[in-house]
């Protein structure tokens, strides 16, 4: 199994790669997730994936983005 880190995971290529990963989890295995500033993506991929790591560049959406995996 391979381990990803997906750096802009919410753009049109890191959705992308989210999706083969999705389609083949024997194969991949998403370990980190960054992005700039959709935090409701990242949150949304962070539930489908379970990654060890969630990094957000703006800080500002990185606290929405704490408080939204918080609550869940």
């Amino acid at each position: 199994m391979k381990g990803l880190c997906v750096l802009g995971s919410t753009g049109s290529i890191g959705v992308s790669t989210l999706d083969v990963a999705g389609r083949h989890p024997d194969q991949y295995r998403v370990i980190a997730l960054t992005a700039n500033g959709n935090w409701e993506r990242l949150a949304e991929q962070c539930e489908a994936f379970r990654p060890a790591y969630a990094v957000m560049i703006d800080p500002g959406q990185a606290d929405r983005l704490k408080a939204a995996l918080k609550a869940k």
